[in-house]
């Protein structure tokens, strides 16, 4: 466990899984010992090693579906696009070795993604200058086993200055989505609230395709 995580007891367990592709669904890759305070997790592991729990994105679908049903074919290439620029973004952040992120492009076939992951960079590191950051961690896995909502969700960006925390949310939308947004952003924040000493955080959401790229979401 890295020294930020053990300081301020954040429970990431993405240790003990792994996200499948053909089931679409993470499983479970090392056991979880009986006397692991995450034991009860056990409990949401199927037969097949899948978690069966909820996960954020789960919860804001139900919460709010599509209006209109788009294409298989178009959401599939959402879906890649989306996935790709974040892989590049927190790829930028993991390999992250001097006061600024370093853009890395790996995916010569997916210009939008590049273009939209490096315009997040960009404005990642201007973040980064202005809130004096010191400390960042990248794509954390949470669960929430404590109320009658259970669920988990991967955590994007987590920063650091010297004295505050800053949760920031990736998005890539040209259309205002409020509401979802401060959904996910209440989720998000449960999670980390429940799973660690961080507290008062403050939230931002990226998003190169809109009219305000840097978005604070008050609770």
């Amino acid at each position: 466990m890295s020294t930020i995580k053990s300081k301020f007891n954040i429970n990431d367990i993405s240790e003990y899984f792994e996200f499948d592709d053909n089931c679409s669904s993470f499983k479970l890759i090392n056991s979880i010992d009986y006397n692991d305070k995450n034991f009860n997790l056990t409990y949401y592991i199927d037969e097949n090693q899948k978690l069966i729990l909820d996960s954020i994105d789960d919860l804001c679908q139900k919460e709010f579906p599509f209006i209109q049903n788009p294409s298989s074919k178009i959401l599939e290439q959402i879906f890649l696009r989306n996935k790709i620029a974040k892989e590049l973004i927190i790829n930028s952040v993991v390999q992250r070795k001097a006061e600024f992120l370093k853009f890395e492009k790996n995916d010569e076939d997916h210009k939008v993604a590049i273009n939209i992951a490096k315009s997040v960079v960009h404005d990642l590191n201007k973040f980064i200058y202005k809130h004096k950051i010191n400390h960042s961690l990248a794509n954390i896995m949470l669960a929430n086993l404590e109320s009658s909502l259970n669920f988990y969700g991967k955590i994007d960006l987590l920063l650091k200055s010297n004295d505050n925390w800053f949760l920031c949310i990736f998005k890539f939308s040209k259309s205002p989505y409020e509401d979802k947004y401060k959904y996910e952003a209440m989720l998000q924040k449960k999670l980390i609230e429940n799973n660690s000493e961080i507290k008062n955080i403050k939230i931002f959401v990226f998003n190169p395709l809109s009219d305000i790229v840097i978005k604070q979401i008050n609770l």
